[in-house]
This record gives structure tokens, sequence and C-alpha cells, in this order.
């Protein structure tokens, strides 16, 4: 009973669970023979994206919740439904062709739904509007997800409704990660005094994800060669971000500099994606995008993730071998991916090598991380120093 409280105490700790099971079993299609098709392809597409992506989400935010709150922890309960309505969505689209539309709508949108309604809730009692945006965030996963479902449940899921999905929560990293990054950069180039400024101007910050939010609109109508140019201005603008954001400073540090290296992934993501909307018979759509799936969103979540159960040293995380090696596979597996349409043809399937390479850096990933469930919860959960952040 005792081991059983300890797991619900934190919304972490089931949701990225709920996550990393997920990222380890979706691509499992691609290792089956026989069984990748159209009908799969959705599968894989949406449960990547609302499973692995939505599971982590949901723990980050509810995590983090009483640090903006000022407030307890979120209450066992309260975790133990979402958890709940996680595993609704993803039954509820797994059987979509049983269901009515109406019916697939609530049951798929119900997690994302509560989660938007508990922020609702915090920022207006405590009138904390700085993070009203967050609301805004997951109302547009909800958006991404009801054009695709509205896509899946006539048979005719397009490469646009797919990419959609995928674009919402790189809008989603482009905000939250923009923030989080160079917060944890400053935050540590201050405790090692080190005489360097960084100074991360809001104004490329702003410009890319109004770029990018206005790319996946153009996307979302069929205006893929004028979605391009935007894309590629988003990808630009974030890639200028980076710049001063000081990387080379914390080589020492690695699991700060997981964060840099998940962080590359979005610019250079959103400029493939813009490239290929532009430019289709040089790369497909469906290729590009995986740079943001499995390098933007894929690395980022896994390095988040992992902070949850890094051990402490004074006021640092110390990533360690297994949880290096984790991600390592993950971001190379997102190379392997995005190379596969310049692969050789001599070389083994790209995309199946691709898949195994995921899967084992999340198998590693689940085996680091299951056996911490039940031990005492390290806080701050998610940074050395949150209150710095």
């Amino acid at each position: 009973m005792q081991q059983f409280c300890a797991f619900w105490q934190q919304p972490h700790r089931p949701l990225f669970l709920l996550a990393a099971l997920s990222a380890f079993l979706v691509p499992l299609m691609w290792l089956v023979p026989h069984w990748a098709g159209q009908d799969a392809l959705a599968w894989h597409a949406h449960e990547l994206a609302f499973g692995m992506g939505g599971g982590a989400v949901g723990g980050y935010l509810l995590t983090s919740l009483p640090s903006w709150t000022r407030e307890g922890p979120v209450a066992p309960h309260v975790t133990m439904a979402v958890c709940a309505l996680w595993v609704l969505s993803r039954v509820s689209f797994a059987f979509a062709e049983l269901l009515s539309y109406a019916l697939l709508v609530v049951g798929t949108q119900a997690y994302l739904a509560v989660l938007a309604g508990l922020l609702i809730w915090k920022i207006v009692a405590l009138r904390i509007w700085s993070r009203a945006w967050l609301v805004l965030a997951v109302a547009v996963l909800i958006a991404s997800d009801l054009l695709f479902l509205s896509q899946a449940h006539r048979h005719a899921v397009s490469s646009h409704g797919l990419a959609v999905i995928v674009l919402s929560f790189a809008l989603l990293l482009s905000i939250a990660g923009g923030r989080a990054v160079p917060a944890f950069t400053r935050s540590w180039l201050e405790r090692q005094r080190v005489p360097i400024s960084m100074r991360d101007s809001w104004v490329p910050a702003v410009l890319g994800a109004v770029s990018l939010a206005s790319g996946s609109l153009l996307i979302a109508v069929g205006c893929e060669f004028v979605a391009g140019g935007f894309f590629i201005v988003s990808g630009a603008l974030h890639l200028l971000r980076t710049i001063v954001w000081k990387t080379r400073e914390v080589r020492r540090y690695p699991a700060l500099l997981a964060l840099h290296l998940a962080w590359i992934w979005l610019p250079v993501g959103l400029l493939l994606v813009g490239f290929a909307a532009i430019r289709p018979e040089r790369i497909a759509l469906s290729d590009a995008i995986h740079a943001l799936a499995m390098g933007a969103m894929g690395t980022m979540i896994l390095a988040i993730m992992a902070r949850a159960i890094m051990v402490r040293r004074g006021d640092m995380l110390l990533l360690g071998k297994p949880l290096a090696l984790a991600f390592a596979l993950v971001w190379l597996s997102a190379l392997v991916r995005v190379s596969a349409p310049f692969a050789w043809s001599p070389l083994p399937d790209p995309i199946r090598a691709s898949a195994a390479l995921w899967m084992a850096g999340w198998l590693i990933f689940l085996f680091v991380y299951v056996p911490t469930l039940w031990r005492p919860i390290q806080r701050p959960v998610l940074s050395a120093r949150l209150h710095k952040t």
C-alpha cells in the first residue's frame, strides 16, 4: 500500500511511465511483417504524438503546476483520474471504427480537455495570467487532433493531417522548450560564476512561434508552398536564438547539454519541413516531419523526463551512462530516419533500423525509470534549482 501511494504522489511518475511505454511500443509496427498500412500509419502518427507526447505534456504541466501556484502537489486521486482518461483516449482511437464520431471525439479529447480545465481553474482562481498561454497551447493540440480525427473518420488521412499534429507539438515545444532551455542554461552559468552574459531576445522567439503557427495553418488548408516559406523563416529564427545560448559552455554539464542537443532538432526539423513543402520532389513531407516527431519531440521529451530520475550532486543533475546511452540512441534514431530517403540501396532498411534504435533507447530509459517509481521523491522534480529557473 505504501508503494502504491508513493507511485501516485507526483503526476510525473505514472504519466511519464505511460509516455515512455507509448514511445517504446508504437514503432513495433515497423518491425512486424505485413502490419504497416494506411490505417497503421495513421495509428502510428497519432499515438506517437498524443500517446507519448500527450503523456509527457500532462506529466510536465501537472508536476510544474505547484511551483507556479505556490500550492501543494496535485492530489493523487486527480492524477489517477487523468491517467484513466489518457488510457481512455488510447482505447478510443484504437477502436475508432466501432464508435460514432461524437463518442470518438469525447473519448479521445477527454484527457486534454481535463488538462486544459485544470489549468484554467488554477489560472483564474489565482490570477496567474502569465501562464495563460499554456491553455492556448493545449487548445492547439486539441484542435489539431480534431482535424486529424475528422479525416480519420472519413478514412482519408492526408499527409497534411499527419503533419499538423506534429507541428502543433512543435509549436508547444518552441514556446515551452524555448523558455526552459535558456533558463536552465542561464541558471547554471550563474552558479558556475562563468563570466559570460547570455541574452535570449524575445523578438526571434515570438516571430519564430508566429511563423510556425502560420505555416501550420497554411499546411492544414493545403497551401504547402507558402507554408514552406514560413517554416524556413521559423527554423532560421529558432536557429538564431540557439547561437546565443552558449552551448559550447555547457558541454561540461551533460544533463544540460542533452537539452541543447534535443532543441537543435526543432530548427533543423522546421527547415527540412519547409524545404519539403517547397520542393516535394526532393524530399517528402512525411519524411521531413520525422525530424520534428522523432528528433525534436522524442529527444526533448526523453531529456526532460530523465531529469526527474537523475541523481543530484549538490545543485547539479548527473545524467549517468545508461540515460546518456538512451538519449544517444533516440537522437541517432532520428538522424537515421531523416536520412532514410537518401540512404544507399545496399544499406539495410533504414526505417526499421531507426525503429530498432528508437525502441532500444526507450527500453533502456524504462529499465532505469521503473525502479525509481517507489523511491522517495527528489525535489525539485525537474530542476536542480527550480527557484532560479
